[in-house]
C-alpha cells in the first residue's frame, strides 16, 4: 500500500536529519528544521496539486457518492487493527475490546467494512495511534518535522508510520500488482477527496499555509494526547515566523482548536497531510 511506499522513502530522509543536523537552526526552537521542513512542505504540496488534486478531482467526478462512502468505509475497516492495538497499549481495555468488536461487526455484518454497521450497533468509530500512545506515556513531542510524501509529524510521531503499516491488513495479504495498485490509487483519491475541504480552508485562509499547518497539527496533537480541555503552554518567542512581521498583518496562527472535524481528514492524507 501507498504507506510503506512513504515510509521508505520517509526513513531516509529521517535519519539524515537525525545523523546530520545540517538544516538545524536554534536547537531550543521547536522547529528547528525549519529550512529543510519548508522545502519538503513545498515538494509535497506540488505533488499534491500535480498529481493527488487531479486524481481527486476525477474520482468525485465518476463515483457516485455512496461508493466513495462504501471505498472509504472498507479503507477505514482495513487500518482498525491500529486503534484496537492503541487502545490496549493505552490501557483503555473496555475501549480497546469495543474497537475490536466495531472492526469484527463491520468486517462480517458490514461486508468487509464496506457498510458501516458498528456505529449502528452503538460501536462508533475513533482515531488513534502510536505517536498519541507514546505522548500518553510521557513522550515529548521532539522537533516539528515535515516528511517526505507524508507531511506534518514530529519525532515522537514518526513511528506510528510503521505500526499503522504493520496493522494494516493488506499488508499480510500477498496482492498481486494488478490487484495492490488500483486499490493503492482508489484509497489514496478517497482520502485526498474527504480532505478536500479542509485543504481549501488551509489554502484560503492562511498568508503563510506552512505555519498554520505547523501550528494546527501541533495543537491537533496535544488536544488528541492531553483532551480538549488541555491549553497548549506559551511557546518560546521566535517560534512563530510571524513574530518579526508587521502587526498590521493578519495572523497566521488557527484561530480555532483543530481537536476534529477537517483537520482529522486532512491528516489522512500522504502529501498534505
Amino acid at each position: 500500500m501507498q504507506r510503506s511506499i512513504a515510509w521508505k522513502v520517509t526513513l531516509p530522509t529521517l535519519a539524515l536529519l537525525l545523523l546530520g543536523g545540517g538544516c538545524a537552526q536554534n536547537p531550543k526552537n521547536p522547529d528547528p528544521f525549519q529550512n529543510c521542513n519548508r522545502f519538503f512542505y513545498k515538494v509535497n504540496d506540488g505533488l499534491d496539486k500535480i498529481l493527488l488534486k487531479p486524481a481527486s478531482d476525477v474520482y468525485i467526478k465518476i463515483v457516485p457518492k455512496p461508493v466513495r462512502s462504501g471505498l472509504g468505509n472498507f479503507f477505514d475497516n482495513l487500518g482498525y487493527g491500529n486503534v484496537i492495538l492503541n487502545d490496549f497499549l493505552q490501557g483503555h481495555v473496555k475501549q480497546g475490546f469495543g474497537s475490536a468488536g466495531r472492526m469484527a461487526v463491520n468486517s462480517t455484518v458490514g461486508v468487509a467494512g464496506v457498510f458501516d454497521v458498528g456505529t449502528k450497533w452503538n460501536l462508533p468509530a475513533h482515531s488513534n495511534d502510536f505517536g498519541i500512545t507514546l505522548g500518553k506515556w510521557g513522550a515529548g513531542p521532539g522537533p516539528y518535522l515535515v516528511l517526505p510524501l507524508y507531511g506534518p509529524s514530529t519525532f515522537r510521531d514518526v513511528p506510528r508510520i510503521p505500526v499503522g503499516m504493520y496493522t494494516n491488513v493488506l499488508h499480510y495479504v500477498d496482492l498481486p500488482n494488478y490487484v495492490s495498485i488500483p486499490l493503492d490509487v482508489l484509497n489514496l483519491a478517497e482520502d485526498r477527496a474527504r480532505a478536500n475541504t479542509a485543504i481549501k480552508f488551509r489554502d484560503e485562509a492562511a498568508i503563510d499555509p506552512y505555519i498554520f499547518m505547523r501550528e494546527a497539527y501541533l495543537q491537533y496533537r496535544r488536544i488528541k494526547i492531553y483532551g480538549p480541555e488541555h491549553t497548549p503552554p506559551t511557546m518560546e518567542p521566535g517560534f512563530y515566523d510571524e513574530d518579526e512581521m508587521p502587526t498590521t498583518r493578519a495572523s497566521t496562527r488557527p484561530t480555532t482548536r483543530p481537536t476534529t472535524g477537517p483537520f482529522n481528514e486532512l491528516e489522512r492524507v500522504p502529501f498534505v497531510r
